[in-house]
């Protein structure tokens, strides 16, 4: 069970860390590097908060709960 959490974590922090750069990838030269920072960092809070649901929901039915 621990190494499959450890997969987890580094699958999420791996994806977290792709998704908050693509605002930077696709839109520099073409947007103001403020807004590019505002979307990276929206971007960010919103993915984590659908990581952690779905962590959640991984959590319940491992323990049957669901």
């Amino acid at each position: 069970m621990n190494k499959e959490v450890f997969v987890y974590l580094m699958i999420a922090g791996s994806s977290l860390l792709m998704v908050s750069f693509l605002p930077h990838m696709f839109l520099e030269g073409y947007v103001e590097e403020g807004i590019i920072t505002k979307l990276q960092i929206g971007i960010t809070i919103i993915w984590a908060i659908g990581l952690f649901f779905v962590g959640v929901d991984i959590v319940k039915k491992r323990r049957g709960l669901k």
